[in-house]
């Protein structure tokens, strides 16, 4: 895979936005021109990670020990306080694609051989996704008998992994299994949906396409699945001046065969708006 490091980098981007430090010059200004703009991206960025965390120490707690993660964005630092971390101690079995051979690389230098013989790192162009249950790791990961973790909570994730892919995993994993995502959203029905379309817009324009799903377009997808209710409250700190809603997360598992609905239960998913407030459906 070709990496232009004269243009921001997702990973990298996404680094700067949570204070890291695996970023260049490149990244920092694009990020910084858009934080001129959008301000709270830092914040979202904190409770896209935290949701990450929280939603793998839920599919822990339930006793799952297989997980499927679709990208760190750029959190692949084993020996710090991360998701990862946790999967590791837990002597979870992790495939993991990353989208970005720069942080598919950081993995052997900051790794270390940890996880050797339980963690298996690819790189995967975005644009294969959509076939994703094909690829052999993946097929053997659906077809081992033991529930899977998906984890879908990047941020930043690719345009090219959309929401229905990933819920088509969860509808071929075993019994038992869960997928935690985090996904943009937007109404398109007002004005205020013109300020998000132009953060989406200026990220496309840098060559980072972000997934994005249409509120009515999302709830009919998640509808087919059971919402799991958790504890997972995301701790950033946000305003309560609300514009158009960005981002939404969820938790959630096989609908149960005898119900023909699915309601989605108070704490089941959270929405995080661009002006900073957050709601729960």
């Amino acid at each position: 895979m070709h990496v232009d490091i004269e243009s921001p980098r997702r990973d990298a981007v996404a680094d700067y936005l949570l204070d890291g430090h695996l970023n260049t010059t490149v990244d920092r200004l694009f990020a910084d021109r858009l934080l001129a703009d959008y301000p709270q991206l830092p914040r979202l960025a904190i409770a896209a990670a935290t949701w990450d965390r929280r939603a793998a120490a839920a599919m822990l707690d339930h006793g799952l020990r297989h997980f499927l993660v679709l990208g760190t964005g750029g959190l692949s630092i084993w020996a710090h306080s991360s998701t990862l971390t946790d999967l590791h101690n837990a002597g979870a079995r992790i495939l993991l694609f990353e989208h970005d051979p720069v942080t598919q690389h950081l993995h052997s230098c900051i790794d270390h051989g940890a996880a050797a013989g339980r963690a298996h790192v690819l790189c995967l162009p975005t644009h294969r996704h959509h076939n994703l249950a094909a690829t052999p790791a993946v097929t053997h990961l659906l077809t081992a008998g033991a529930p899977l973790g998906i984890l879908a909570t990047g941020l930043l994730r690719p345009a090219g992994i959309c929401l229905a892919a990933i819920l088509a995993l969860l509808n071929s994993a075993p019994s038992g299994s869960r997928a935690a995502t985090t996904q943009l959203i937007t109404h398109g029905t007002n004005d205020q949906d013109h300020i998000y379309a132009s953060l989406v817009a200026r990220f496309a324009e840098a060559g980072i396409p972000l997934a994005v799903e249409n509120r009515l377009a999302a709830d009919q997808l998640l509808g087919n699945f059971a919402h799991i209710t958790t504890d997972a409250v995301m701790s950033a700190a946000l305003d309560q001046d609300a514009a158009s809603p960005l981002m939404r997360t969820a938790l959630l598992g096989h609908r149960d065969p005898r119900s023909s609905t699915v309601a989605l239960r108070p704490g089941s998913e959270r929405a995080i708006h661009l002006g900073g407030r957050r709601e729960g459906r």
